[in-house]
């Protein structure tokens, strides 16, 4: 039998799924706004505190990253239509109306200029780096400026945009809530990270990209630089500062559980190396880069696992976590437990 309230979920989860599918959370939910949820915990982890208290306010950071993460999925993929028909790529909104578009973003950019507003009684600084954010990436996708064919100006723009920013408004609002000063190190040492570590993401998107790019006509640092340079400004600039500046976080935090992570993140990337021929790479276009993979996985649940062992009210914040990124984590959990079954029967085999 057909009910009408059968017909009105199905019709709320084809809406949902068309809602994904244009605002490409599968490409940053669990990857960006996980890791950016880590430096919370790292920032509260710093200053001793539990996390349960401060739940309400890390589901409002959440939905502001949210908000912020729609908004410049939708104008990218918008102001990207001419170019990706140049190109022969696929584009979400190429079918979308005028109309369609400016309603979507419209909606995603009141309530981030809302939650601005809000964010600016709280911290003026947290509001500023918030909106940061989305101006960053609004001069990357918008003629006339569209930093994006302006080579190096595209690249930061993009790691200003995507890491820099949104990980010191997730600081600094921590901070407010806290009510604790943050240290001039932990300012540095998060925005070298964050802002080397973008570098090193949107070159890899950019390398990816090259060949449509240059099909296009669309002058990215890649195309205007070759991807020689691009790969070494990558391997050689970005990612010594993204590691020397991680090494000086978990410095500060002096905690044995993200560094155990760490150690055993790398094991696994031995034994893929070993087993499955799969080569750890600091910067390509069609592989996992190293460390992206602890970001958005090993860090945060370490980081929650070092809160539950000291306030174990906090366990309510990692069964949220899981709840809400768990899914991203399940193809590591699956990749870990192969590799560790295959590495013990290879031992098992040495010894018989």
């Amino acid at each position: 039998m057909d009910f009408p309230i059968f017909r009105n979920v199905k019709s709320v989860l084809r809406t949902g799924q068309l809602a994904t599918k244009i605002a490409r959370a599968g490409e940053w939910w669990g990857y960006k706004v996980a890791s950016v949820l880590a430096t919370g915990y790292a920032t509260v982890g710093l200053f001793n505190q539990p996390l349960w208290p401060l739940a309400p306010y890390l589901l409002l950071l959440t939905l502001a990253l949210t908000i912020g993460a729609i908004y410049v999925s939708i104008l990218n993929d918008w102001t990207d239509r001419a170019d990706d028909q140049l190109a022969g790529k696929t584009n979400r909104l190429a079918t979308k109306s005028t109309l369609f578009f400016g309603t979507i973003l419209s909606l995603f950019l009141v309530g981030g200029l809302c939650l601005a507003a809000y964010f600016w009684q709280l911290s003026p600084l947290g509001s500023l780096l918030y909106l940061g954010s989305c101006a960053a990436y609004s001069l990357y996708s918008l003629p006339p400026v569209r930093l994006k064919i302006r080579g190096l100006a595209g690249v930061l723009a993009d790691a200003l945009g995507a890491h820099l920013f949104p990980n010191l408004f997730v600081v600094s609002l921590i901070g407010y809530w806290s009510g604790q000063s943050i240290p001039l190190f932990w300012w540095i040492a998060v925005g070298s990270w964050s802002l080397a570590c973008g570098i090193r993401n949107i070159l890899k998107h950019q390398l990816g990209d090259a060949a449509a790019d240059k099909q296009a006509g669309v002058q990215t640092l890649v195309v205007r630089w070759g991807e020689r340079r691009a790969h070494r400004l990558g391997i050689w600039v970005a990612f010594p500062i993204e590691v020397l500046a991680l090494g000086g976080m978990l410095l500060m935090l002096d905690q044995r559980i993200p560094i155990l992570f760490l150690l055993f993140y790398l094991g696994l990337e031995r034994l893929r190396a070993r087993f499955w021929q799969i080569h750890p790479v600091i910067l390509d276009p069609n592989q996992r880069i190293l460390f992206d993979e602890y970001y958005s996985t090993f860090f945060p649940l370490a980081l929650l696992l070092t809160q539950c062992l000291r306030y174990p009210g906090d366990t309510y914040v990692l069964v949220l976590h899981c709840l809400l990124f768990g899914w991203h984590a399940i193809g590591t959990v699956r990749e870990a437990s192969r590799l560790l079954i295959t590495a013990l029967h290879r031992v098992s085999r040495q010894f018989n």
